[in-house]
């Protein structure tokens, strides 16, 4: 009887370290779940951003080409006045 009451003892104390142990894997398996959920946020936000970055990155090359028109412009605009001013001088010679 004194072996049954031993073995019933020694069962009870492994019972109650499996049952710790399913409790140590549930809290790893919550952590787990909630870098997991967090994993999901960062991959949501890094696309965000990436989307941002294109439209971005297309801005500045929409901008950069309107700055080109309109530095070409500015040029053929200065030619102009250019020979405009020249043509002008030109004629005040003839008329004086």
């Amino acid at each position: 009887m004194e072996d049954s009451g031993a073995i019933l003892c020694q069962i009870s104390l492994i019972k109650d370290m499996l049952d710790q142990v399913n409790q140590e894997i549930e809290a790893h398996i919550q952590i787990t779940r909630e870098i997991e959920s967090d994993i999901v946020k960062c991959t949501e936000i890094e696309s965000g951003l990436t989307a941002r970055e294109s439209e971005l990155t297309k801005m500045v090359y929409v901008s950069q080409f309107e700055i080109d028109g309109l530095n070409s412009v500015a040029g053929q605009f200065k030619n102009l006045t250019e020979i405009l001013g020249e043509g002008y001088m030109f004629s005040k010679k003839e008329a004086g």
